[in-house]
């Protein structure tokens, strides 16, 4: 692409039509122009371009001037002033072919300047004026391409990064999954917390459970407790009577 814009900007010269000082100053800039005195082409271009200061109508001479300076500038890597010269050029332009060729070279300095959609805008113009230029065709088809690839590329480097954050973010909250369960095995085991109530009740000593007597058990209790004075009370009685008897004095 770069060599293509090359051959086509030194096929764009031309010859300025006779006459008048700034034709004299034209034909100075292209014998520099042809032995690659840029700096030397320019001024001369730029003198005979003076000559339209006052007001002088445009012409063929004009736009050989201006189209001419853009070449000169642009071997100076002058970008900028060199697309200005051949949009003045362009728009001055007095055949179809002198239009493409303006156009062509426009298209070249932009695309140079990566403004690839300017490019193609020109080398359109460039097809529309001249369709039979084969160099205009060639730039046109390379450039849409290009700026096709570029916004597949684009496209892909949006989906590769949305992919990576995706895959990221995966990654983060598998870590912090990861770190959860660690934790959660790294704990004590805590036994299950007892009821105010039962905690009292297991504190507490166990009191006997309070047992009623019938009526009829009790009688039977006091009847045995009877007896058994009864049965100690004769027992008793007994022991003193033989004391007394071995006491007697007969």
């Amino acid at each position: 692409m770069t060599v293509g814009i090359i051959l086509a900007l030194l096929a764009s010269l031309m010859q300025l039509s006779p006459g008048g000082q700034a034709a004299k100053q034209g034909r100075e800039g292209n014998d520099y122009l042809k032995a690659e005195q840029y700096g030397e082409a320019s001024e001369a271009y730029q003198q005979g371009l003076s000559a339209y200061a006052g007001g002088r109508e445009a012409d063929r001479t004009y736009y050989g001037l201006q189209n001419n300076l853009g070449i000169s500038l642009f071997r100076q890597e002058e970008l900028e002033q060199a697309q200005a010269a051949f949009e003045a050029a362009l728009a001055q332009a007095p055949t179809d072919l002198e239009r493409a060729r303006a156009a062509y070279n426009a298209g070249n300095t932009a695309f140079s300047q990566q403004a690839a959609e300017a490019a193609l805008a020109r080398y359109r113009s460039a097809l529309l004026a001249d369709p039979e230029s084969e160099d205009a065709r060639y730039n046109y088809e390379f450039v849409k391409r290009w700026i096709q690839e570029q916004q597949q590329q684009s496209n892909n480097n949006e989906q590769n990064e949305q992919e990576q954050q995706n895959q990221q973010q995966d990654q983060r909250q598998e870590e912090q999954d990861q770190q959860q369960e660690e934790q959660q095995q790294n704990e004590p085991e805590q036994q299950p917390q007892e009821s105010g109530e039962e905690a009292e009740s297991d504190a507490r000593p166990q009191e006997p459970e309070d047992t009623q007597l019938t009526r009829q058990q009790a009688e039977q209790i006091l009847e045995a407790l009877e007896n058994e004075e009864q049965e100690l009370l004769r027992e008793v009685q007994k022991v003193q009577g033989t004391r007394r008897r071995v006491a007697k004095d007969w």
